[in-house]
């Protein structure tokens, strides 16, 4: 049993079992309700696979933090041309407290 829904622009795939789900950077303080208001696809335990459907998932914004730097590089051969510059990426990890396919 498992749910495709889009948050922020990306699709992520919420399980029955899962605990947490790391996703991009949402804002608001830590412990508040997270809504998933659009479901692509749901499919059931009975089997019954459906684009769209009901699902209530409850999650709770757990933490926010930043990956690792990623360098970027560039370089131009016999130009003397040469930038470094580096890049986190912001995320947050949301608790996911209850799921259930209506």
């Amino acid at each position: 049993m498992f749910a495709i829904v889009e948050l922020n622009g990306e699709q992520y795939r919420i399980d029955q079992g899962m605990t947490t789900l790391r996703v991009q950077y949402l804002g608001g303080d830590v412990g508040a309700k997270v809504d998933f208001d659009k479901v692509l696809f749901t499919l059931a335990d009975s089997g019954g696979a459906k684009l769209g459907g009901s699902v209530k998932i409850g999650a709770t914004v757990a933490s926010h933090g930043r990956d690792e730097k990623i360098i970027v590089f560039k370089k131009k051969r016999r130009k003397r041309y040469r930038v470094t510059n580096g890049h986190r990426q912001n995320f947050t990890v949301l608790s996911i407290s209850d799921f259930s396919i209506n």
